[in-house]
């Protein structure tokens, strides 16, 4: 028998789905596509949290109202800062994405959290989703089609397809912690399988180009599967592995990098090591943001307004490639305050998680795999995007959800008695 909760058990799913878009519409097939996936898989995803939000009750930690007031009071500097914006031509977008998107995401983010089966589910998307980019790409890899991979089928502008192969990183990133984990919960050939995935994964994400990803990949590598085993109370195995990984990976990436041939084609090791501009782009970019907070003052130049204050136009393609500078430049001291307060909260949501799952497998993966993917964000928001992504919003409601539980409003009918 079919029942609504069969239909809407995708959640997960979907919500990895979601996140990803932008991966997903590199894929052979989904690139051509004659409809925009975006709306469809946010219109289904939308559907399964008003599903989850009628059929469930929801036991969140104390931190989740207290991360929605703090977005809701950064939406409503933004709002205010936007009357007095340069860049009032692209605040509309921007706004949207910072009033109406993000706490939606959050929403998702807390739901999937907090609910333990959306969760695995979610974790078995990004299983399934990482190494079928990772195929793709080492595929073509193989094939010496890597120009391809890099130009992502040589659809669209340059800004669209660094975005793509960034997030083909964070998303080959997610997957590989989250079968570092499912190496230490299984034995035999299964943990094998696991711990060749989690190799051909970091493989994968050397040939893109996406260094951020790159780099969250090598960290969550090492520091998930150790957070898994401190969570079971294994914590005398869980600093000889985090040595024993850190070790291993260091010379790895040592002999990579002295090895030109071997390296050759390998988009993030070029990118790495021999550079191509970006990094210059960069600090060109943090000193402009840094004169600017200096010349504006406690209340910032406004929202939206860095690229034409900075003197790069009215874009929305230019910004300080860092969300901490970002507040400070663009909404001032108290902008600053409150998105770091606010990851600040979602930390200890995370940190109080501990106490609240179980000590078995399934609650310290998730406790392991929740910090895996909130440092890949942060290490993300370090080095890129602007405040409007919807990526950054649900991991930081995946972390304040954490340790949150969920049972079904509909008990189920006691049978029939017989005769």
């Amino acid at each position: 028998m079919v029942t609504l909760q069969t239909l809407f058990g995708g959640f997960g799913v979907f919500a990895c789905m979601l996140i990803f878009t932008g991966v997903l519409k590199s894929l052979p097939g989904v690139a051509n596509a004659p409809i925009d996936i975006t709306p469809v898989l946010l219109g289904i995803t939308l559907l399964h949290l008003a599903f989850a939000l009628a059929s469930q009750r929801f036991e969140l930690p104390a931190t989740v109202p207290v991360l929605f007031l703090l977005q809701a009071l950064l939406a409503t500097l933004a709002i205010i800062s936007a009357g007095t914006s340069p860049g009032r031509d692209i605040v509309q977008d921007k706004l949207r994405d910072v009033v109406l998107v993000a706490p939606v995401m959050m929403a998702i983010g807390v739901a999937v959290s907090a609910d333990a089966t959306a969760f695995r589910r979610f974790l078995l998307a990004a299983k399934v989703l990482g190494p079928a980019m990772g195929g793709f790409i080492a595929a073509a890899f193989a094939l010496g089609l890597v120009n391809v991979i890099i130009q992502f089928g040589g659809r669209g502008n340059v800004q669209t397809q660094r975005v793509q192969y960034q997030l083909a990183n964070l998303l080959i990133a997610l997957a590989a912690s989250a079968y570092a984990i499912a190496s230490l919960r299984t034995r035999g050939p299964v943990r094998l399988f696991n711990a060749g995935m989690t190799a051909l994964l970091a493989f994968a994400a050397l040939i893109p180009g996406g260094r951020s990803g790159f780099i969250a990949l090598c960290l969550t590598g090492v520091v998930t599967p150790c957070l898994y085993l401190w969570h079971r109370g294994r914590r005398g195995l869980a600093l000889g592995l985090a040595a024993g990984l850190a070790a291993a990976l260091a010379l790895g990436i040592a002999a990579l990098f002295a090895s030109a041939q071997v390296a050759s084609g390998l988009r993030t090791v070029e990118r790495l090591t021999q550079g191509d501009g970006d990094g210059g782009g960069r600090m060109a970019l943090w000193q402009a943001a840094f004169a600017l907070v200096d010349g504006n003052g406690f209340w910032g130049v406004g929202f939206g307004g860095y690229s034409p204050a900075a003197g790069w136009g009215v874009t929305r393609e230019y910004y300080p490639h860092n969300l901490f500078i970002e507040a400070m430049v663009e909404l001032g001291l108290p902008g600053f305050l409150l998105f770091a307060a606010i990851w600040a909260t979602a930390g200890v949501a995370w940190l109080r998680a501990a106490a609240r799952l179980g000590t078995d497998a399934k609650g310290a993966e998730q406790w392991a795999a929740t910090a895996g993917f909130g440092l890949i964000m942060l290490i993300y928001i370090s080095v890129s995007t602007d405040l409007g992504n919807p990526l950054m919003w649900f991991a930081l409601g995946l972390l304040a959800g954490c340790g949150g539980a969920s049972s079904s409003r509909w008990p189920p009918r006691a049978p029939a008695p017989a005769g």
